[in-house]
């Protein structure tokens, strides 16, 4: 007997997200993990658009806007205290419908995204239950789980097992899939704080990278009386997770002592980059810090597993409903992997920006940096160092293909909001100019196999009335295509981009292209 289409192994903010996902589009989840409750202190301390936009599809965006705050500029400070790098978000208008960068309360989001679970009919969560084993056969695979409400062991059984259970994954272990060493393996304690509020003032009012060779350090101003330090720690000093007292306000005490705050948590972490060699194995894939781990310094370690669950999502349902073959799993790994390993070396190179422990190396790094700027520091922005998708399901000869679909605010026949409220997450075919009637049937012809959606631009917010039409509050998305010189872009559900066309036959040929891709074995 079948018990469930998925088994998610592990809550965190990946497993949540990737039971929410599928829970919305029908399918069968049961999800265990062996902690009591959610893990009720912060880890993560930033997300960004692309977590909003899937928060979004989840319904509950508007519920965690209570427990994020925008992220703030990052000011990386050299050996004098001099500024030798700038990062920040890019401004207004938004791309992907929110802003870039966010700071946010991970229990309260975790807790939200859970509450979400419970009002899904097909999602069922166990906690305090461990999965022992897993295996699989031909057509099913299970799962020895013990419940809390139960000491003997019970077997669950599903089409696909999803382990999200953490960067020391039991089930990668028990698979013997080994990882990749990307180069980075550095001690940090990470402290937060609740400060009080006569010292917020005192305190930076933006994050800062202290570049210093004495000890790299990083500081973060979080939601409301939060804030982050991160410490690198030196050779001899605790690697405790637990991390002692006694150790602990001595490096603090430059920015706080102990009766300006309380302390939230403070714990050791060794800050790694690493990637797992294979991500399915049969039936059995890994997603997040199962799969990966990334050091902190783009704070994208949550966000790299959302996007696994996103990018599974779609698949799944697919395969589910025998509407795509198994082998659309193999995309999977084709396409995370490269993007992952591209992100989290950039992290990794931002890392060692801040880590040179020689001080006359690091005096060299001040130059060089100013000097490599013409002087005077310029601005990065954080979202250009995050790549598109270079491999997997993407007509790569086609401008823009890999690339997030820009999500204006739109109007359409009684609608008003955010594009992907309009269409949801399914394919969609795009056009930003006058399709006539034949082009128009071509279209939806070539799309139906697929039950994907098309939009047209309305030229003004009367014509925006008419099915099938969208009005742009401020022309994001047409602008995008335009630049690209294209009229016409295809998407996948999760947002990628997989083609722009710049005619209706061309459109109409990719769509083929895109049907074939993902039906094909």
């Amino acid at each position: 007997m079948i018990d469930a289409d998925i088994i998610i192994s592990g809550l965190g903010p990946t497993g949540a997200t990737l039971a929410g996902l599928l829970g919305q589009r029908g399918i069968r989840v049961v999800a265990f993990d062996k902690l009591p409750d959610l893990f009720p202190l912060p880890r993560a301390a930033g997300l960004d658009h692309e977590v909003m936009r899937i928060l979004q599809e989840l319904q509950v965006a508007d519920r965690v806007e209570p427990f994020i705050a925008p992220y703030r500029p990052s000011e990386y400070r050299g050996m004098e205290g001099q500024l030798i790098k700038r990062l920040d978000a890019t401004p207004p208008p938004f791309k992907l419908g929110w802003a870039p960068n966010y700071v946010f309360n991970q229990p309260a989001l975790e807790r939200t995204i859970r509450s979400r679970l419970t009002e899904l009919p097909t999602v069922r969560t166990e906690c305090s239950a461990e999965v022992l084993d897993v295996g699989q056969e031909s057509d099913h695979v299970w799962a020895d789980v013990r419940l809390a409400s139960n000491q003997q062991t019970t077997r669950y059984r599903a089409r696909y097992l999803i382990a999200c259970d953490g960067g020391s994954s039991p089930i990668r272990k028990r698979l013997g899939i080994t990882l990749e060493d990307l180069g980075f393996d550095e001690p940090w304690l990470v402290v937060d704080a609740i400060v009080n509020d006569d010292k917020l003032e005192q305190l930076p009012q933006t994050q800062v990278q202290y570049c210093e060779a004495d000890r790299p350090a990083t500081y973060i101003v979080g939601v409301g009386k939060h804030r982050r330090w991160e410490l690198m720690l030196l050779p001899g000093e605790s690697l405790s997770p637990e991390f002692p007292d006694g150790e602990l306000w001595p490096l603090l005490e430059r920015w706080l002592l102990p009766h300006e705050g309380k302390i939230w948590r403070a714990a050791a972490y060794r800050f790694h980059g690493l990637v797992a060699n294979a991500w399915r194995h049969g039936r059995i894939l890994l997603a997040g810090d199962a799969a990966h781990m990334t050091p902190p310094f783009m704070t994208q370690g949550m966000v790299q597993g959302m996007r696994d669950a996103q990018n599974l999502a779609w698949k799944l349902e697919r395969i589910l409903r025998n509407q795509s073959p198994a082998s659309l799993l193999e995309s999977y790994q084709q396409e995370r992997r490269p993007h992952v390993t591209t992100t989290t070396q950039t992290a990794m190179a931002l890392g060692r920006v801040i880590c040179e422990r020689d001080p006359e190396q690091a005096r060299a790094r001040d130059e060089r940096l100013i000097e490599e700027q013409g002087g005077s520091i310029s601005t990065t922005f954080r979202q250009n160092l995050i790549p598109g998708l270079t491999c997997g399901l993407i007509a790569f000869d086609s401008p823009g293909a890999g690339s997030i679909l820009p999500q204006p605010f739109v109007r359409a026949h009684g609608f008003e909001g955010r594009l992907d409220d309009l269409t949801g997450p399914t394919v969609r075919v795009i056009a930003i100019k006058p399709l006539t009637d034949e082009d128009r049937n071509l279209m939806h012809k070539s799309l139906s196999p697929i039950g994907g959606i098309l939009l047209e631009l309305a030229s003004d917010t009367d014509r925006a009335s008419e099915a099938g039409k969208f009005f742009e509050e401020q022309p994001t998305l047409s602008r995008w295509l335009i630049e690209l010189d294209r009229t016409i872009v295809i998407v996948r559900p999760d947002h990628y981009v997989f083609a722009t066309a710049a005619s209706p036959a061309e459109a109409v040929t990719l769509i083929t292209q895109l049907y074939i891709s993902i039906t094909t074995s």
